[in-house]
């Protein structure tokens, strides 16, 4: 009896793996630090702050510091921003999750970080956006129309230095996935 006879039937002819889902998270630790060192500057500004005009706008930047802090703790709660699996793609924007098939998605652009301080960026364009976009509540809507504004497409994640990618090679996990459903391309 050799090593491939004992596996089970169905583990031996198992000529192609599924694929594994794809998903980018924040990143822990730049928002943890950022958190901890703006928390850190806030109340540095806040120590030495008074009732002179001098201290009055020393008590304004530790207020900027301490939102800073607290929206960056914030952070550290999201868990994935967007999740690729066989069947589609789930992406976050704000609280709200908005999902789509892989047959309603035109394509699916990606753009590779360019040096260690640069995110890179995954756009997804919809066949129809009408009815996805039209359906988010409008605190999402302004934030996909900033997305269409700054990127092209209403659906935009970054990764990089403040997401990370759960594989490195986006552009091949993401075709893997898609699986000739649609087209996923290098923005170049």
């Amino acid at each position: 009896m050799t090593a491939a006879s004992a596996l089970p039937r169905q583990d031996r002819f198992d000529v192609d793996p599924k694929p594994v889902p794809f998903t980018v998270s924040a990143s822990q630790r730049v928002h943890g630090g950022l958190a901890v060192g703006a928390a850190l500057v806030a109340i540095g500004f806040a120590a030495s702050a008074s009732t002179s005009p001098t201290g009055i706008l020393r008590w304004i930047v530790a207020a900027a510091f301490a939102v800073l802090a607290v929206i960056c703790a914030r952070a550290l709660t999201v868990g994935d921003m967007l999740v690729a699996d066989a069947v589609g793609i789930r992406l976050r924007i704000g609280n709200e999750w908005i999902g789509t098939r892989w047959e309603d998605i035109e394509e699916v652009t990606v753009l590779q970080r360019r040096h260690p301080l640069d995110d890179g960026r995954i756009a997804v364009h919809l066949q129809d956006p009408g009815p996805i976009l039209g359906a988010m509540p409008s605190s999402t809507r302004k934030t996909t129309d900033a997305n269409r504004r700054l990127t092209g497409s209403s659906l935009a994640i970054p990764f990089g230095l403040t997401a990370r990618p759960s594989n490195g090679e986006v552009v091949q996990a993401l075709h893997m996935l898609a699986d000739a459903r649609c087209p996923v391309r290098e923005q170049l």
